[in-house]
């Protein structure tokens, strides 16, 4: 009895992922404007390496409303090579990463000679798609 209990179940599973594997899939979201992938941010910390000639920054978006956007544009994105501009105006490049274990930061890896940053520091960061 349990044994036909058992294969009544599994064949029902089955047929269940079935049923669900045909649904049409959702319409895809409509692309964000390319405003929407630029993000004002602040500077937490930076961590100088010098043998290895890179820098990383923490950092965080600089308005508070910004938050969710950043957070899921660092989730699409992390890895990613990114430009980023200074309050100087010049632009740079950096690798950005979503960090995981610390809610709505990122971190940049930037190439020593690239850019100054300090703690405070305001830039903006363009995600793929912005201009």
């Amino acid at each position: 009895m349990l044994r036909k209990m058992m294969i009544y179940a599994g064949l029902t599973l089955l047929s269940a992922s079935t049923i669900i594997a045909r649904k049409p899939a959702p319409s895809a979201a409509p692309p964000m404007d390319s405003s929407a992938r630029i993000v004002f941010c602040r500077v937490m910390e930076v961590f100088v390496a010098q043998k290895q000639e890179v820098n990383a920054v923490i950092f965080h978006q600089r308005d508070k409303t910004d938050g969710p956007r950043l957070g899921e544009l660092l989730k699409s994105y992390s890895g990613g090579e990114m430009e980023f501009e200074t309050k100087d105006g010049r632009q740079h490049r950096a690798t950005v990463y979503r960090v995981k274990s610390c809610f709505g930061r990122g971190l940049m890896i930037i190439a020593s000679g690239e850019a100054h940053l300090e703690p405070q520091d305001e830039f903006t960061l363009r995600f793929p798609g912005a201009k």
